[in-house]
């Protein structure tokens, strides 16, 4: 009598599907983030942010690890400017990717505890007659305004920003959205730069086939704001880093930058932004004419 064996064999390459309990092949979750390979997972935990002290330079970095524990070892009145897209406090997920993969939940995107706190260290850490802009939206607004407000910003204008085409969302029973809100502040007063612009912006949002993050925002956009608020070679910083989209900005407009993100996925995926404006850069300065 044979015995009988329930073990396939492997084949290199050939794995055999994962089944479910009903016995149908288990989809695989395939997400639309940046996958870190093997080797750079292994580097990314000796460059996560401990809680050490930074005495050096905060120019042109990009910090792994939690914005908490990053800011307070900035001192004082070191930023020029903030821009920052944090999150919403809404437990986002974005669901317009149909054919390809969908971007997953955002940390810390459920619970607005870290709001008071994050205000706090910007008002400390940014210099004095400096401006911040905070994307947000229309119902977690009270939030953030309050948070501001009593770390001593003054509340300055909101920028509404008119995408080209709307969001999803309730499908019957509301509104198709459009719009995104920046709250703009002041800590002290400093005037804009080049002429007075709307507190309407229309920029195009991002094709979701170039979405890098689910809550990706335009370069274009975000290169006026620093535009307005800044002077060339001031410090750009976004502690709510994202894929980068600031930090391109700020390089762009001839600023400096600092970066801080928690996610790993991301802070390689800024990471590999930064190398690809390096190359462009790179290939820029071999090929630059002389007299």
């Amino acid at each position: 009598m044979t015995e009988h064996h329930d073990e396939q064999l492997h084949l290199p390459g050939f794995e055999p599907p994962v089944l479910n309990g009903n016995g149908k092949k288990k989809l695989k979750e395939v997400t639309a983030e940046l996958s870190i390979p093997d080797e750079i997972g292994i580097e990314l935990g000796t460059r996560r942010f401990n809680g050490r002290d930074h005495l050096g330079s905060w120019d042109n970095t990009i910090w792994y690890g939690d914005n908490k524990d990053v800011l307070s070892s900035m001192p004082d009145e070191t930023a020029d400017l903030i821009l920052t897209d944090p999150p919403y406090n809404i437990n986002y997920k974005s669901n317009r990717r149909v054919v390809n993969a969908k971007f997953q939940h955002l940390a810390n995107d459920n619970q607005g505890d870290w709001i008071p706190r994050f205000a706090n260290e910007a008002f400390r850490v940014l210099k004095n007659d400096r401006h911040l802009y905070c994307f947000c939206r229309h119902d977690t607004y009270p939030e953030f305004i309050t948070a501001f407000k009593d770390a001593g910003f003054k509340i300055k204008r909101t920028l509404i920003w008119v995408k080209n085409n709307h969001g999803s969302g309730d499908l019957r029973g509301d509104y198709a959205p459009q719009d995104e809100w920046i709250i703009f502040l002041h800590k002290g007063r400093r005037v804009l730069n080049g002429k007075r612009e709307s507190n309407v912006l229309h920029f195009p949002k991002l094709s979701t086939k170039k979405l890098t993050h689910s809550t990706e925002k335009p370069v274009k956009l975000l290169k006026l704001l620093i535009s307005k608020s800044t002077q060339p070679n001031e410090l750009v910083l976004d502690p709510f880093a994202g894929s980068g989209s600031t930090m391109q900005a700020a390089r762009e407009l001839g600023r400096t930058y600092c970066m801080m993100e928690l996610s790993p996925n991301y802070y390689y995926t800024t990471e590999e932004r930064k190398r690809g404006l390096d190359q462009i850069n790179l290939t820029e300065t071999l090929y630059v004419e002389y007299d």
